[in-house]
C-alpha cells in the first residue's frame, strides 16, 4: 500500500467509524479495486455495503475477505459482527473466537474481540433458541408392550402368552 493509498484508507475508516458511509464507501471501493488481495479492505467495504442496506453485496464481499485472509483479525471480526447483526450467534462466536486468536495478546484488538465474544455468549445463553426443547413423546398405553408372562390377547381369542 502506497502512502497515498494508506491516507485514503485512513480517511475512509474514519468516515466509516463516524457512520458517514456515503463518504467511506467510494474510497474503500477504489482501494478494493487497486488492492484486490487485501482482505482488510474487502472486509471494511463489505461493512460499508451492509450499512447501506446492500446485504447481498456485503455477504459476497465478506466471503471474499474471508477467502483472502481466513486467519486475519479484521475479516473475522467483521464477519462476526455481521453474523451477530443477522442473528446467527453460533457463527458470530466462532468468528470472534478466531479474531481473538489472530489478535496480538494484550492489544486493543484482542480486548475488542474478547468483549464481543463475551457479549455473544451472554446473548446465546439468554436466547430462547437455547432454552427451547421439544416435549418428550410418551407412548400411548395401547402401544406399550406387556411385561413378560402377561397375556397379550385374551386366551379365548386364541391369544398367546410370552
Amino acid at each position: 500500500m502506497t502512502g497515498e493509498q494508506a491516507e485514503r484508507y485512513r480517511t475512509s475508516l474514519i468516515a466509516l467509524a463516524r457512520e458517514q458511509v456515503a463518504e467511506a464507501e467510494p474510497g474503500l471501493r477504489t482501494l478494493a479495486a487497486e488492492l484486490p488481495g487485501d482482505a482488510d479492505v474487502c472486509a471494511f467495504l463489505a461493512t460499508a455495503w451492509y450499512a447501506q442496506g446492500r446485504v447481498e453485496e456485503a455477504l459476497e464481499g465478506l466471503d471474499r475477505a474471508m477467502a483472502l485472509g481466513p486467519d486475519r483479525f479484521v475479516p473475522n471480526l467483521k464477519a462476526g459482527e455481521m453474523s451477530l447483526r443477522m442473528g446467527d450467534l453460533d457463527a458470530a462466536a466462532d468468528r470472534f473466537g478466531q479474531a481473538l486468536r489472530a489478535a496480538e495478546h494484550g492489544s486493543a484488538d484482542a480486548a475488542a474481540a474478547r468483549n464481543l465474544l463475551g457479549e455473544t455468549r451472554r446473548q446465546a445463553s439468554r436466547s430462547i433458541v437455547r432454552r427451547a426443547a421439544f416435549p418428550r413423546w410418551r407412548r400411548p398405553a395401547v402401544l406399550h408392550r406387556p411385561a413378560l408372562g402377561r397375556v397379550i390377547n385374551p386366551v379365548e381369542d386364541g391369544g398367546r402368552i410370552e
